[in-house]
């Protein structure tokens, strides 16, 4: 059963875009510290990312896309993470998810298992092939992409999530 997905878009004259823009940016930047308590807990869960992909889904690519930018710029300017030499990696992924599920939305798309699956892979593939171009090269960027398996499980779930939701 296709599940028809709709988002609650919200405009930049939406004083609520900015404030869940910034609750999703605090997300952003606090469950990373919680991930990297764990070895390689960041690298494996993506959680910088994972507030990016629910305001996107959850409040349209503007939401998203604020999130997607802002998150890392606070983390590293707060905690130094990303580093400085993977801020650009991280924020250029952000805004691949942020785009790519809002072009879905844009399109009307529906939110099966199957498109949900097919939409990570999809960002996963385009970050790793940009990241491997333009930042540390594809044997950096395939380590990256064999460790942060929790984390692409963890993404197909809340998709999954916020989808069943906003039937």
């Amino acid at each position: 059963m296709a599940t028809v997905y709709r988002t609650q878009s919200l405009t930049f004259k939406d004083y609520s875009l900015y404030l869940w823009a910034a609750l999703f940016v605090a997300g952003n930047v606090l469950l990373p510290q919680l991930c990297h308590m764990v070895n390689f807990g960041g690298k494996a869960f993506m959680p910088i990312m994972f507030f990016t992909l629910i305001a996107t889904a959850k409040f349209g690519v503007r939401c998203g896309l604020l999130t997607a930018v802002i998150s890392p710029l606070v983390s590293f300017t707060l905690f130094g993470m990303p580093s400085g030499i993977m801020l650009g990696a991280v924020i250029l992924k952000s805004i691949i998810i942020a785009t790519v599920i809002g072009l879905w939305q844009y399109k009307g798309y529906s939110f099966t298992l199957l498109n949900i699956l097919m939409l990570v892979a999809g960002w996963q593939i385009l970050g790793f092939v940009i990241e491997g171009a333009l930042f540390f090269g594809y044997a950096v960027a395939w380590s990256d992409l064999l460790i942060s398996w929790p984390g692409v499980l963890a993404q197909i779930a809340a998709l999954w999530v916020i989808a069943r939701k906003q039937k």
